[in-house]
């Protein structure tokens, strides 16, 4: 959670008055006086899950009249797949269940989080496998992201229990969007940190 400081700058002002008189002059300096501003930042955008910048090209969004499948038309679900010599691949599956059709185009972002819906450690790394291309959704079809992680401590993590603490679901931002909607994850730990690969969209 960020936490937020005001800024305190202070400032000097000396103000000088000068009085002629007859006779002679007489200079009278007023003490110093201290101004205290108070600013506070505003609360940077923080996403709630890992994600980054605009992906789809400004040439795929001209070609493209149909809107973007956005976090409240989509429901997914992690169907898990083959697990070997300590890596585990599953596919993060999403359906559009909207009346309409919708697109997607790109890798979006997702963040892991525990039972309650808290963060435990994600780093997810784009993979071109496959790389990204413009997918349409017609109402109730789905689209695919290819997922695989270790299962391996890194020499950093514990050898002995859980290598991170576990995950119970995710937060999903799809491409281009902010907002996230979530999915179980039923896998427990994801060793290295939190280190998974994931490919752009397909159907």
């Amino acid at each position: 959670m960020a936490h937020y400081k005001a800024l305190a700058v202070g400032v000097t002002v000396v103000a000088a008055g000068t009085l002629a008189a007859c006779g002679g002059e007489t200079t009278t300096t007023q003490p110093p006086r201290t101004v205290t501003v108070t600013e506070t930042p505003a609360p940077p955008s923080m996403p709630p899950a890992t994600s980054a910048g605009p992906e789809r090209p400004e040439s795929v969004a001209r070609g493209s009249q149909t809107a973007r499948c956005g976090p409240t038309v989509l429901k997914g679900e992690i169907q898990g797949g083959d697990a070997a010599a300590g890596n585990r691949y599953a596919k993060l599956v999403v359906t559009n269940t909207s009346s309409k059709a919708c697109t997607l185009y790109g890798y979006g972002g997702l963040q892991l989080t525990d039972a309650n819906g808290n963060p435990t450690p994600t780093k997810l790394t784009r993979k071109p496998d496959p790389g990204p291309a413009l997918v349409t959704l017609e109402p109730g079809q789905q689209a695919y992201k290819n997922l695989h992680w270790g299962m391996v401590p890194d020499g950093t993590e514990p050898t002995t229990g859980p290598c991170e603490p576990e995950s119970a679901g995710a937060k999903v931002i799809p491409p281009d969007e902010t907002e996230p909607f979530t999915v179980t994850f039923g896998f427990g730990s994801v060793c290295r940190h939190g280190a998974i690969d994931g490919s752009a969209y397909y159907k």
